[in-house]
């Protein structure tokens, strides 16, 4: 009896006790809510967050600054694509004798690729200088910003005329140039030309005016210079590697290989990137007619 009237009286101390504690811990709260000392979060009720630490740190919004999307978040538009010229130096070390169709659907035909002429004094071969010609040209190209593609940049290639402006068609080219030099069995003809689509040629008729713009361009440049001699444009709808585009395309020749002066001309570093600075030139002009 004594054991049991023990126990009930430490619980009753217990009991005591615990409220006790309640209410002056009750007391203290309300005393720091009415000081202003209890952060707003815990005196409602709410879960008080931890500090966010340096490397968390957000900006905060500013009236009349509201926080936008982080740039690296977003996708980067992509940048436009550059002006594409697709430069074919012509013909290759070996003539493709077979043949192929002038155009789509054509039942006429003609050789995949011809032999090229080659210089009266230097006894360069065309597919040579056309390939020199060419890397100067992308080079001046590049300079200017102009993305440029080569059909071929070596000698050892077996590629028709047919597969020059298929490629070009492929890479959705801006400009299609055909770099070539002429020969003659007359030594004194002499003179740099542009051949371009004719305006009858059922295969172009697309690409018709923008070619012939190109071809003018470039033609223009060249006149520019006393020291060339020019031989004009010329409308063709002969050539398979005019007939096979789908995009603008022209064609230019150097010179004249069978004239003494002009094969040497062709074949001095200064005349020949002096010359191919024209036609960049006018490669350029076409492109500004063109944005």
């Amino acid at each position: 009896m004594k054991r049991l009237v023990w126990s009930y009286g430490i619980g009753i101390v217990a009991i005591v006790a615990v409220l006790s504690f309640f209410f002056m811990m009750k007391g203290q709260t309300e005393k720091a809510v009415v000081s202003g000392n209890v952060p707003k979060a815990h005196a409602q009720g709410e879960r008080v967050k931890q500090p966010i630490s340096q490397f968390q740190a957000v900006q905060p919004h500013e009236a009349g600054n509201e926080v936008k999307n982080v740039k690296n978040n977003m996708p980067e538009k992509a940048d436009p694509p550059s002006f594409l010229v697709y430069i074919d130096p012509g013909h290759q070390s070996q003539a493709n004798l077979e043949k192929e169709p002038i155009g789509p659907g054509s039942a006429e035909t003609k050789i995949k690729v011809s032999g090229g002429t080659s210089g009266v004094v230097t006894k360069k071969p065309e597919y040579k200088l056309t390939l020199e010609a060419s890397m100067i040209l992308k080079q001046l190209l590049e300079e200017k910003g102009i993305t440029v593609k080569l059909t071929r940049s070596s000698d050892n290639v077996d590629i028709s005329n047919r597969e020059r402006a298929e490629l070009a068609n492929n890479s959705k080219a801006d400009l299609h140039v055909r770099i070539h030099a002429d020969g003659s069995e007359n030594t004194s003809v002499k003179g740099f030309s542009v051949l371009t689509p004719a305006e009858d040629n059922s295969y172009t008729k697309s690409i018709y005016q923008s070619s012939l713009q190109a071809s003018q361009a470039i033609l223009t440049e060249v006149k520019k210079d006393q020291f060339v001699e020019v031989d004009g444009i010329r409308y063709r709808s002969d050539l398979s590697g005019f007939n096979w585009s789908t995009v603008p395309v022209t064609l230019v020749e150097l010179g004249y290989m069978t004239n003494p002066e002009e094969d040497r001309n062709l074949s001095d570093q200064a005349y020949l990137t002096k010359l191919m600075n024209h036609v960049a030139d006018g490669i350029v002009a076409y492109e500004e007619m063109k944005k």
